[in-house]
């Protein structure tokens, strides 16, 4: 029961999920999250939003490149010159967002490879007889070396419970966090607070499914690799041997045809 209930809520979600932008979800939310723990989010961030910190970086790239030009070391030409500056000024005001959303979407994929092997360790802590609380306050605290920002986002639902109870601070975690492995972890807590049963072995099926899914999507890329070698194999095997086959008759044709 408890897993036909979890189930469908997932389902509800992951259609409202669909129906939503996702870029516009991941990236104000996860951003904070990510900041934390990840240099290149915060160097980024900074070079994306503040105006002073382009303009500099555009002056002091665009000096390198002038300096370059001008001492010889590599002799561009006035055009060419223009173009680079060009460049330079079109990559910093582009180049810092594409680099933070890429960074956060790393990571949050991260966050769900790692996500089945945190389920098991709760699992094991409430069949110790843990709440799901004090659980999740363990992980947070001790799961910083395998994945630091599994650790500070359990972290933030446990600061977060304090003030506004354990089921907001789990809400508030998908919506910091849009993956469907998250959405599903806290819709099996949820249930499992307001009916007030075990779920250890609720726990374990989701780890387990989560698992059955990232094998899928492996097997799904493994399976995509034989239509995206064809053109190289076109390309790098079918016209050499074309030619190693075909050379000396064509070389021979063309002989003949010279005299």
């Amino acid at each position: 029961m408890l897993q036909q209930v979890r189930r469908d809520t997932v389902r509800k979600r992951l259609e409202l999920n669909v129906s939503r932008s996702v870029n516009t979800r991941i990236i104000d939310p996860t951003e904070r999250l990510m900041k934390k723990n990840s240099k290149m989010v915060q160097f980024s961030d900074l070079l994306d939003k503040n105006i002073i910190a382009k303009f500099i970086t555009i002056v002091l790239m665009s000096y390198a490149i002038y300096y370059i030009d001008k001492s010889g070391l590599y002799a561009m030409g006035g055009d060419v010159l223009m173009l680079a500056i060009l460049a330079v000024v079109a990559l910093v005001i582009i180049l810092p967002d594409q680099i933070k959303r890429n960074v956060i979407k790393r990571r949050v994929k991260s966050i769900c490879r790692d996500l089945p092997f945190i389920i098991d360790v709760m699992a094991v802590c409430v069949q110790s007889g843990m709440t799901v609380e004090n659980s999740l306050r363990y992980i947070s605290e001790n799961t910083s070396d395998i994945n630091p920002d599994i650790a500070t986002m359990l972290e933030r639902v446990m600061l977060k419970s304090e003030v506004s109870g354990i089921n907001a601070a789990l809400e508030q975690l998908y919506e910091e966090v849009p993956a469907s492995e998250v959405g599903m972890l806290c819709t099996t807590l949820q249930q499992s607070i307001k009916h007030g049963s075990s779920i250890y072995l609720v726990l374990n099926d989701l780890s387990k499914e989560m698992r059955a899914i990232q094998l899928l999507a492996v097997e799904e890329k493994v399976a995509s690799l034989s239509a995206k070698m064809t053109l190289p194999m076109i390309g790098f095997i079918m016209l050499p041997l074309l030619l190693i086959i075909a050379g000396p008759g064509l070389i021979g044709m063309a002989s003949l045809w010279g005299k």
